[in-house]
């Protein structure tokens, strides 16, 4: 389950695309977190538009049709299974694995956003968000996706990343059609500082708190506020609730389908070395 490499991806999109356009790309996904599950890695490539051209959220949402047609229209017929979204252009392509000979299709979503710079100051970013329609909240969501990255990645122990990706791994092979990581991601964090944020546990004593958590999911409230926002953005959520840390608008939990998940947990915590293990991060 180490994470896959992905740098062709990278390559080809940009020397592609930067032909055509004046443009950045975040790499993000799991891939750029360090939590990708070999052979079956997902790359999201945050488009990045000219600032010059694009300085706000509501100028892509008048433009996005436009700049996807576009996006579709310079990557087709070079990759596999190119598709249009609401809000991206999806494809697949195949990457072999320097030194091995070994192959595996990648999935790929490329999503146009707006370029913030480094330098904003989030909460005007999120008082923005406070006044507008939920649609083009959600547009706001892949300039935000830096920041995300960035929380996942920091200071993050490769014991803890193994975790994540072992969580993964098995919720992707125990529900069919498994909806995004991202909210997994965050609660098996929390969960890890809840305990201390210790830089060495056994593995089966920090999944069996995470398979109970995920066991009983109207326990899960999850937020961290303080990070990338204050209180005066906090929203209010019923139980499950996993909030976004750079978008206090965004319920991960919500797009998580938790009575397969807590099914499926319930049946790996019958497992005798489940049973067995301590249910901390020890």
């Amino acid at each position: 389950m180490d994470h896959a490499p992905t740098p062709c991806v990278i390559i080809k999109i940009t020397e592609l695309l930067s032909t055509t356009t004046k443009s950045f790309y975040i790499q993000t996904g799991s891939t750029a977190k360090g939590t990708a599950i070999k052979g079956k890695s997902d790359v999201d490539l945050v488009f990045l538009l000219s600032r010059s051209r694009y300085q706000s959220v509501d100028h892509l949402n008048n433009d996005l049709k436009e700049i996807l047609a576009h996006i579709k229209g310079v990557i087709i017929g070079k990759y596999q299974n190119v598709q249009v979204h609401q809000r991206a252009v999806s494809f697949e392509t195949v990457c072999r694995e320097s030194g091995t000979g070994h192959s595996h299709v990648i999935s790929v979503d490329l999503l146009p956003a707006v370029n913030f710079g480094d330098l904003v100051n989030l909460r005007s970013i999120h008082t923005r968000m406070r006044i507008a329609s939920e649609e083009v909240r959600n547009m706001y969501t892949p300039s935000l996706t830096k920041w995300q990255r960035e929380f996942v990645k920091r200071d993050r122990t490769e014991q803890l990343k193994k975790l994540i990706r072992f969580v993964k791994y098995w919720k992707n092979e125990s529900i069919q059609h498994s909806t995004s990581s991202f909210a997994i991601e965050l609660l098996v964090i929390r969960l890890w500082s809840q305990d201390g944020s210790p830089v060495h546990f056994k593995l089966t004593n920090a999944l069996k708190k995470v398979m109970e958590t995920i066991a009983v999911p109207n326990h899960i409230r999850v937020e961290f506020v303080g990070e990338f926002y204050n209180r005066e953005f906090q929203q209010s959520y019923a139980a499950p609730y996993i909030i976004d840390p750079t978008n206090p608008y965004s319920n991960e939990a919500a797009k998580c389908r938790w009575n397969e998940i807590s099914q499926a947990a319930n049946t790996f915590l019958q497992k005798p070395w489940m049973i067995s293990a301590i249910s901390k991060f020890v």
